[in-house]
């Protein structure tokens, strides 16, 4: 018996109908801040940009989360 593997290329993007939940929380010690999880990236973005201009604190952890697609690219 013989098997033969080949190599076919795919390809992964976000599911067209599939929905998107991004976050964000601040990463200051003593900071408690964290934006709503919504589907709209440039929200969450000002959302932090807010929160630096308010309190001078700079870094976040950023939550992406989607459906994933992968399709074979022929």
């Amino acid at each position: 018996m013989t098997t033969v593997m080949r190599y076919v290329q795919h390809r992964i993007t976000s599911h067209p109908t599939g929905e998107i939940s991004v976050s964000a929380q601040c990463l200051d010690p003593d900071c408690r801040w964290a934006s709503a999880v919504i589907p709209d990236v440039a929200a969450v973005d000002v959302a932090c940009l807010s929160h630096t201009g308010r309190t001078g604190h700079p870094t976040f952890a950023r939550r992406y989360e989607d459906v994933a697609l992968v399709t074979r690219v022929e």
